[in-house]
């Protein structure tokens, strides 16, 4: 046996002798097979901070878990689709007609989603079917009580079914301050966390709050179609805002609200769980933020109509979709967190409990994003029609792979000199 193989030491000598003139070659080498070892699973390995999916048609409406682990997508071609905050999508089912609205009851025991035809279907969290009911008119927006066992439909009449499929009761839109110009029926409708108080808004500017069995508590009247409703965690605060270019402030009893005009349509709004602000998104392209009963906070231009904003329970962070297609993220103090250029209009967002989720729909595409950190998307695309659970994420190999791939072009092109 060679004196040299039996003397680890003199190895690096052996080798400068066989290969002359590349001793500092091969270092160089070695410090950048080092460097791409330390940055690649940084960036290959690292958890993406938000996961996107190809729904196949626009995406209407979106829904999110209180706690952000899951979210729900509606389409226009009659798609609900799950996609988990990992990425993951684990069902996907269809409906007769184009999917307008979406919700998700609490943790996700209830996913309800309604159509331009009035179906309502309701489903477990895992996508199975539980019931297809029926209402007057386009589901034009849905909502869950806090506990899950009821949910109030937005037709031509607000209808409230209880999670067996039973309808409880239903209740005309009576003639507003717009009554003449079409037939009135429900725009938005919203249940306090409580399960306690519904309220809803019509086209012909009538705004109705009900506690849970449909009867009446007070009615407000705005000056134009509602095209937004909310209500607090306990029904003490509740919000309304519409084509008047008015937002409207009520609190449990009704009586006058406190009312400011706008200066511009209000196309979006948003209550924060605890009362204390409410998010509107305008036609002119601002996002304002209020304290009820008392000012406006703060105002951010994003360059195009919002058709959709959120706020988070307590008002620690606001979400925010244009028609130009960005999504904007802000703290309470309306200083920015971050943007995303989704590529289409942004029809919804909606943000979990304490903010920390948020997802969003924006033309054919679903996201969900942990919003502490700025978007970094995952490595590969995930379709809709991939619906069953995903295997483990070979990130480690992936990275693995690309390190060696990179490595032999570095050193083929430094040995080549």
């Amino acid at each position: 046996m060679p004196e040299w193989f039996k003397s680890p030491p003199e190895k690096v000598d052996v080798f400068r002798e066989s290969f002359p003139g590349q001793g500092q070659t091969m270092k160089r080498i070695a410090l950048i097979i080092a460097l791409i070892v330390a940055m690649v699973p940084a960036a290959a390995g690292a958890e993406a901070s938000y996961h996107g999916v190809s729904t196949g048609s626009i995406v209407n409406d979106v829904a999110i878990t209180i706690d952000g682990r899951y979210m729900v997508a509606g389409t226009s071609s009659g798609g609900i689709v799950c996609l988990h905050r990992d990425g993951t999508v684990p069902w996907n089912a269809s409906a007769p007609a184009a999917v307008t609205a979406v919700a998700v009851a609490g943790s996700g025991d209830y996913v309800a989603a309604g159509t331009m035809g009035g179906d309502v279907l309701l489903f477990d969290g895992n996508g199975g079917r539980y019931w297809t009911k029926s209402v007057t008119g386009p589901v034009r927006d849905l909502d869950f009580a806090g506990d899950g066992r009821s949910l109030a439909v937005a037709g031509d009449r607000i209808v409230l079914f209880t999670n067996l499929g039973n309808e409880e009761w239903n209740r005309a839109v009576q003639p507003g301050t717009r009554s003449g110009e079409t037939p009135p029926h429900v725009t938005s409708v919203a249940f306090n966390r409580d399960g306690n108080y519904i309220v809803a808004g019509s086209n012909n500017g009538v705004i109705l709050f009900m506690n849970r069995e449909g009867n009446l508590i007070w009615e407000g009247l705005a000056r134009g179609a509602v095209t937004a409703v909310d209500a607090s965690r306990d029904g003490s605060v509740v919000a309304a805002g519409g084509r008047d270019r008015v937002l409207q402030v009520y609190g449990r009893a009704g009586a006058l609200p406190w009312a400011l005009p706008t200066g511009a349509p209000i196309l979006a709004l948003a209550l924060s769980g605890d009362g204390r602000f409410v998010v509107i998104g305008k036609e002119s392209g601002d996002v304002e933020c209020y304290r009820p009963n008392d000012a406006l906070l703060w105002t951010n231009r994003t360059g195009s109509n919002v058709p959709a904003v959120d706020v988070s329970r307590r008002g620690e962070v606001v979400a925010a979709g244009n028609a130009g297609g960005t999504m904007c993220l802000w703290n309470g103090n309306g200083d920015a967190r971050w943007s995303f250029d989704a590529g289409a209009p942004v029809a919804a967002v909606a943000l979990s409990d304490n903010g920390d989720y948020l997802a969003a729909g924006a033309g054919e595409q679903a996201f969900i994003f942990r919003t502490a950190d700025v978007p970094v998307p995952a490595v590969t695309e995930v379709r809709w029609e991939d619906a069953t659970p995903a295997t483990t994420p070979t990130q480690a190999a992936g990275a693995g792979a690309l390190i060696g791939l990179l490595a032999v072009t570095v050193a083929g092109r430094l040995l080549r000199r």
